[in-house]
């Protein structure tokens, strides 16, 4: 048993050093094939953890971006200023045309009749609208333009300007006579002779008592059993010059006038 362990030995080392030469012309870079790869593994590793981290941050910050996109404004969320806007309108101006039809010289107060700014009061509509006017530097039968406010936070206001007349009031000339029997005379007349339709209406509080047309530049006619009570008469021209023209006449009650010029206008461009 001891000589087989000792031949086993004398083997063993009579193999390593036939073997050793061989090992020794292992090329060097054998161990450097064997570092490469752990090298490898190592930067894989690297780049791995460098990767994961880069896609989380480029994550982080798109999540960060939409929250950024979706997230609303303080202004969004201010349900005060939403409500504010949507009441809050621009303010709305609307130009009128009337006439002064009575002065109190001695408190320089007078009335002005607006046909336009006429309203219906309990199921009825105003034949026209009255502005009291304190401090009026107008005459009497003074054509005015009046300029309406409205304002959705402010309260409504109208002034009253003098209105520049232009060569429609130079042409144009309605007048009305109130006689002794009740009965209107409606006189038209347009210098240039270029009118080609008027129509006419009279109307009181109750009911319209007169509606014609006229197809000419100067007429007279004669309108019966008109009362003293308020009425208003009202004319539309059709003219090549200046297009549609409007007129109109009041009477109020009591009114101690026997004739009375009408307003023309034309409305806002």
């Amino acid at each position: 048993m001891l000589l087989k362990l000792v031949i086993i030995g004398v083997i063993l080392v009579v193999g390593g050093l036939s073997l050793y030469p061989y090992l020794a012309k292992l090329p060097s870079n054998a161990n450097l094939a064997f570092n490469a790869v752990a090298d490898n593994v190592g930067d894989f590793k690297d780049n791995t953890i460098h990767t994961v981290s880069g896609t989380l941050d480029r994550t982080v910050n798109t999540v960060e971006n939409k929250i950024e996109t979706i997230t609303p404004s303080a202004d969004d969320l201010n349900p005060v200023k939403q409500i504010h806007d949507k009441i809050i309108s621009p303010t709305k101006q609307q130009v009128y045309y009337g006439q002064v039809y009575e002065k109190d010289e001695e408190q320089q107060k007078c009335k002005i009749s607006v046909p336009g700014m006429a309203k219906t009061v309990n199921g009825k509509k105003e034949l026209t609208h009255t502005i009291d006017l304190e401090s009026c530097k107008f005459q009497k039968q003074e054509l005015v333009q009046v300029t309406e406010k409205t304002s959705p936070v402010d309260a409504e206001t109208v002034s009253v300007e003098p209105l520049q007349h232009s060569k429609v009031f130079e042409t144009l000339q309605l007048k009305t006579i109130r006689h002794d029997d009740n009965t209107v005379s409606i006189q038209y007349e347009d210098t240039s002779g270029k009118t080609v339709k008027v129509t006419v209406t009279l109307r009181n509080s109750d009911k319209q008592l007169f509606s014609g047309e006229f197809f000419s530049s100067k007429f007279d006619t004669n309108v019966n059993d008109v009362s003293t009570s308020p009425h208003i008469i009202e004319m539309v021209v059709e003219h090549p010059d200046y297009g549609i023209v409007s007129s109109s006449v009041y009477n109020p009650e009591g009114n101690q006038d026997t004739t009375i010029y009408g307003v023309f206008t034309q409305p806002p461009s």
